[in-house]
């Protein structure tokens, strides 16, 4: 007894003894000391339950939706016949005509998705509600330029800092497109001259009979997806996409 007297004593004069008040917050305990907080599990709780939130993990809706975003996307280029594009449209085979491809497909599939979150009230005008269908679009997106990151990067001779350029301008060409085949939708002048820009540049040199058949494409592809409910597009992302070929 006495010995442990002196042990208490000596550990009071040097201070690494202290008497804690659990009652209250104790705002002069050693950092050394490693005490238990009383709220710990109801604190953990809240930041993880917010942190799951946030990356989608407790919203198992928004998960399933994300994937159907990347499913969707992994349609297109697991399923659209690229070949037939280059050979029947005379387009070069190369990284920029499968991305304008791609791209394209990519739009229609984003058209529909849009749709979803359209309103048709009692006035005139239309209005517009973002909900799934604007999140799936944002997955869809997501997607694709994450695989075509990895492509460029598989590209021969890429350099690191050249393929985030490429990246970037592809990103802005992209919007631009997005813009361009929107405003194409009501008529096939304005589609068909922004088919001209986007596959052929503008080239005096393209056949019309080529931006016909994209334009004729476009159109009976919308009325194929239009056609598809809207479950079984969440539940079976998987979509026939048309042959360039089709009359």
């Amino acid at each position: 007894m006495l010995r442990n007297r002196t042990i208490l004593r000596f550990m009071w004069h040097q201070r690494c003894y202290r008497t804690i008040d659990y009652a209250r917050p104790c705002f002069t305990i050693d950092p050394k000391v490693c005490l238990r907080n009383q709220s710990t599990i109801t604190v953990e709780d809240g930041y993880v339950k917010k942190f799951m939130k946030a990356v989608g993990w407790m919203d198992q809706s928004r998960t399933r939706l994300k994937l159907t975003g990347y499913f969707l996307y992994e349609n297109i280029p697991g399923n659209v016949a690229y070949e037939e594009w280059f050979e029947s449209l005379e387009l070069p085979d190369t990284f920029a005509s499968w991305f304008n491809i791609t791209e394209l497909h990519v739009w229609l599939v984003m058209v529909r998705y849009m749709a979803e979150d359209i309103v048709h009230p009692t006035t005139e005008k239309t209005k517009y509600v973002k909900g799934d269908g604007y999140f799936v679009r944002n997955c869809i997106v997501e997607a694709m330029w994450a695989d075509v990151s990895n492509r460029i990067k598989l590209l021969e001779g890429a350099n690191p800092s050249i393929a985030r350029k490429q990246v970037s301008e592809l990103s802005e060409q992209f919007q631009a497109a997005l813009v361009a085949y929107d405003e194409g939708l009501s008529d096939d002048r304005v589609l068909a001259a922004a088919v001209w820009r986007r596959f052929y540049s503008l080239s005096e040199d393209a056949k019309a009979e080529h931006v016909e058949r994209i334009v004729k494409f476009i159109r009976h592809q919308i009325c194929i997806l239009d056609k598809i409910p809207s479950e079984d597009l969440k539940m079976k992302p998987n979509i026939a996409w048309l042959s360039i070929l089709s009359k």
